[in-house]
């Protein structure tokens, strides 16, 4: 199996509560995105497009 890339797109800047802008992982996923199991990192990112989603919406905040 091929390794998960990772959705980093280079724009690391972080909310209070720590999820990043650019790729809406958490400050813990980035950390540990190396040390998943390619079933961890499938996991992080089907978490990321409901996070994106979340974000548009209005009155919702992280």
């Amino acid at each position: 199996m091929n390794d998960v890339e990772s959705p980093c797109i280079n724009v690391c800047r972080y909310d209070s509560k720590g999820m990043c802008y650019g790729c809406k992982r958490t400050l813990e996923e980035i950390g540990q995105w190396s040390r998943y199991t390619n079933e961890q990192k499938q996991a992080v990112l089907d978490k990321l497009s409901a996070r994106s989603n979340a974000e548009e919406m209005p009155g919702f905040a992280f």
